[in-house]
């Protein structure tokens, strides 16, 4: 008895050590830079200009001819600005070309030689990716794309060889730049299986091994007293009501449960890209912790954003964002920033309207071209962020559609766009501090002692002191559930299964959606 007590008395400490001050930052403040989506194409993988690539143009909205001209201005600005932290997240090649992969690594070592350390995330462009094209007149021809152990090699000195812990089974990875600040970046991306579809996957999500290595990183943080940035592609939150609906691709499955998880666990900001729009959203859960997306908009994209961010000693996060102002290429007449809008413009009208008339919304071509206007008008404001009011014609057309019998789910789509919610997609200050309530405060798997292990087959399972309901399972090495059973306000759990052969169990307990695995040794 009296051993249980010095247990669960020192749980307590570690606990209470959750709510100290983040002293660990020191007393400087942290300048932080965020780019996004750079899909960066050396200009030798255009040979001749010609019907192949202006085909590729015509379904993709990007500047890709003036990429090295963005890549030179965008890099400049961040030398200027000389922040400590460059976070990218993901797409860095328009599609995994080795050689823009190398390339990029070139403007990366600028920023090293200029000592701010850059922290990667892949993106779903960027490995093994079977549309790494070159383009002459009316041909394509492969070029080599890259696997992802060449990844981690040329991005060694931009997140992998910092790394303190990296996940064996992605390209996760935590990083700890500055005492008591962590990088986590978070690998969602599905590379395996595009050879067999012969073409980069879109969507994301964690495969469960990934999760799980994802939420010991956050009980760790949370135990030993550090803040957390999270970094990944794809978005964690829906942006607006309906994205789920029309583009699932851009947000991770099941990211209502994990956003959930994940900001139970102390994550209070991740960092995300993929759907080219500057814009922030931000969630509560049940037990009233808030975990926030921010979402950086495309390089090469209009309105081509990136973001600079002052991490004060007191945990506040103050986020504010600029622009390109202008690149070393023609553009014309026009401000460089007038140049992308223009591009953008012109560039989404045929895509919308071939996406309308296309399944699964199948359109008929009249209507098609009616509507089209709203939806470029609307999707070009949500990338610009804080969309604002539209314009009476885009206005008209979305009552219209929500009076329609066969569109009306698209005008309410529309509608929520411009019903843009808080925060201010451009300028926010976040609170990093981790006060994460309910039961990620204290359920970890360093405050549960299980005894004897191995034994004959009865083990004691010592908790912390927790209200919620403990759901338990013991699982064989098959995967086969051979034990199962509930526990609410109970400290010493005994689980029972000595009528099982002698051999290798797994326990899991989930509170609240939180699960933790131990081994069981039956001997």
């Amino acid at each position: 008895m009296k051993k249980f007590y010095l247990i669960i008395m020192f749980s307590g400490i570690i606990m209470m050590g959750t709510f100290n001050g983040f002293g660990q930052l020191g007393l400087q403040n942290i300048k932080i830079c965020v780019i996004s989506d750079l899909h960066y194409f050396d200009s030798t993988l255009l040979i001749n200009d010609g019907y192949a690539f202006q085909m590729y143009l015509a379904q993709d909205r990007n500047l890709l001819k003036e990429s090295h001209a963005i890549m030179v201005s965008l890099f400049d600005s961040l030398i200027a600005e000389h922040p400590d932290i460059v976070l990218i997240t993901g797409d860095i090649t328009k599609d995994g070309e080795y050689i823009c992969h190398q390339k990029i690594a070139t403007f990366l070592q600028k920023l090293k030689n200029a000592n701010i350390k850059v922290f990667v995330s892949p993106g779903n462009h960027d490995i093994n990716n079977p549309n790494s094209f070159s383009f002459d007149g009316d041909t394509v021809y492969s070029v080599p794309t890259i696997t992802p152990v060449q990844f981690k090699s040329i991005y060694n000195d931009y997140g992998y060889n910092q790394a303190i812990k990296a996940d064996t089974a992605s390209l996760s990875y935590l990083s700890e730049p500055f005492s008591g600040l962590q990088i986590l970046s978070m690998d969602v991306c599905r590379f395996d299986s595009n050879y067999i579809n012969m073409e980069p996957t879109t969507s994301g999500g964690f495969k469960p091994h990934v999760l799980q290595w994802v939420k010991d990183r956050l009980l760790e943080a949370k135990l030993n007293n550090k803040v957390v940035i999270g970094i990944q592609h794809h978005n964690l939150l829906e942006h607006y009501s309906g994205q789920n609906l029309i583009f699932p691709e851009y947000v991770i499955d099941d990211n209502d449960t994990i956003s959930t998880q994940l900001a139970d666990l102390g994550l209070k900001v991740v960092f995300t890209g993929h759907y080219h729009a500057q814009d922030i959203i931000e969630k509560t859960t049940a037990l009233g912790n808030s975990i926030y997306d921010v979402e950086t908009g495309s390089s090469i994209t209009y309105p081509c954003p990136y973001r600079i961010m002052n991490l004060t000693t007191d945990t506040m996060l103050n986020i504010a964002g600029k622009r390109i102002q202008q690149i070393n290429y023609n553009t014309g007449l026009s401000t460089f920033q007038q140049y992308a809008l223009q591009d953008i413009q012109t560039g989404l009208q045929p895509q919308v309207i071939y996406m309308l008339m296309s399944p699964p919304y199948n359109v008929d071509s009249a209507t098609a071209y009616t509507i089209e206007p709203a939806i470029t008008e609307t999707f070009i404001a949500h990338f610009d962020g804080n969309e604002g009011t539209p314009s009476l014609q885009t206005a008209a057309i979305i009552a219209m559609l929500q009076q329609s019998p066969n569109y009306a789910f698209i005008g309410y789509i529309l509608d929520e766009i411009w019903n843009d919610s808080n925060p201010d997609d451009w300028t926010v200050s976040i609170d990093l501090k981790n006060t994460a309530s309910g039961i990620a405060e204290i359920f970890d798997i360093k405050t549960i002692v299980m005894f004897p292990n191995p034994s004959k087959g009865i083990f004691n399972l010592l908790l912390p002191e927790i209200n919620n309901k403990v759901e338990i399972k013991v699982f064989d090495v098959n995967g086969r559930v051979i034990y199962e059973s509930e526990s609410i306000k109970n400290r010493n759990i005994i689980i029972d299964i000595s009528n099982q052969s002698a051999g290798l169990y797994f326990i899991q307990l989930e509170i609240n959606h939180t699960k933790l695995t131990k081994k069981l040794i039956l001997n």
